[in-house]
């Protein structure tokens, strides 16, 4: 599950976009699509820090 390249940029963009939305957790979210919490929470991580903010995670 953790091998480089498995889901698509879009899928991810996706993906935080619904954390980033304020209506889902990332828990809802990566349950929902079937991934990791803490894969799902990297991810937005890195879009935060591609964006220059430092909001929190919300869990």
């Amino acid at each position: 599950m953790n091998k480089k390249g498995k889901y698509s940029p879009e899928f991810k963009e996706q993906a935080v976009k619904r954390t980033l939305s304020g209506s889902f957790t990332i828990k809802e979210v990566a349950e929902s699509l079937g991934i990791s919490y803490f894969v799902l929470r990297q991810w937005k991580n890195r879009k935060l820090e591609e964006v220059g903010t430092t909001k929190s995670t919300n869990g």
